[in-house]
């Protein structure tokens, strides 16, 4: 068994589809049938919001959008685990995810302080790098929400390595834009940046996750989904390549066919089912 978190979108509309039943769904590995034999909409996934920090003294929009993250941040629901970096030339993150409200805002607090002594470059995927080790082995769910630019002018790493990492890890990449593309800000006039934007818009597609502009709805979008258990026959997992596809089926093919769902292109490993996950199997 596999369990994997999806999404459905109506992008028209700008809403979330919420109504599904497995029914409503069929998956498949190349072309063989895979049972979709549980479905949660009530959930814990882990978040990690990551926030360029660069700027926020000297422009006042986007001061205001890194303050509306980074309140958001502290008032997430309790029982989501959330932890929270900001990062420039350098990075800083809480120390692990916070499901308590009271000591996610003091940890959020503590880090929030250090924004505007993190250096006047941009790192932004040593900053990825670094955010996916907090996670630690997979779980269920797992995102990375990055509140930033496609720029970057210090890393280490480079986009193929950060790639690589989210998709070996399984973690859901979410992209959000801190501010407008603008081809007069920073270099862009002489350097297109094109790995950056490559990587915004491809790797949500890659990881099941999204990207868009600044909306303070997409916050929680990792938690609007269904944790899907899928049962996967023996011996169909032949490589850690093979894809997978989920699509709807029935009625539900001709009343979303406007709508989008998002997955990952590859499932991620089987595991053991949770006491929680049990329960559902059992309804």
């Amino acid at each position: 068994m596999t369990y994997v978190v999806v999404n459905a979108f109506n992008p028209k509309l700008s809403i979330d589809i919420l109504t599904l039943k497995p029914e409503d769904l069929e998956a498949r590995m190349d072309k063989t049938p895979l049972e979709i034999v549980s479905s949660q909409q009530k959930y814990t996934s882990r978040l990690l919001v990551l926030v360029e920090a660069g700027g926020i003294g000297n422009n006042s929009e986007i001061a205001e959008a890194v303050d509306t993250v980074t309140r958001m941040s502290r008032q997430a629901p309790e029982g989501q685990p959330v932890a929270y970096g900001v990062f420039a030339e350098r990075a800083v993150f809480t120390k692990g995810f916070f499901a308590n409200p009271a000591e996610r805002e003091t940890a959020i607090n503590a880090v929030r302080e250090e924004a505007s002594s993190l250096g006047k470059r941009v790192a932004m995927y040593d900053a990825l790098h670094q955010a996916l080790q907090l996670f630690g082995p997979h779980q269920p769910g797992d995102a990375l929400l990055l509140v930033g630019f496609p720029y970057d002018d210090k890393s280490h790493h480079s986009a193929g390595d950060v790639e690589k990492e989210f998709l070996a890890t399984g973690t859901r990449f979410m992209a959000m834009l801190r501010e407008p593309l603008s081809h007069v800000s920073r270099d862009f006039q002489y350097n297109s940046h094109a790995p950056e934007k490559r990587m915004f818009d491809e790797l949500p597609f890659e990881t099941g996750g999204a990207h868009t502009s600044f909306d303070a709805h997409f916050f929680g979008w990792g938690w609007r989904g269904y944790k899907l258990g899928i049962k996967i026959p023996d011996g169909q997992r032949k490589s850690k390549s093979a894809k997978w596809k989920l699509q709807f089926r029935g009625a539900a093919a001709d009343i979303f066919r406007k709508s989008h769902l998002y997955f990952p292109e590859h499932l991620p490993p089987c595991t053991v089912p949770s006491s929680e996950e049990r329960s559902a199997l059992n309804q």
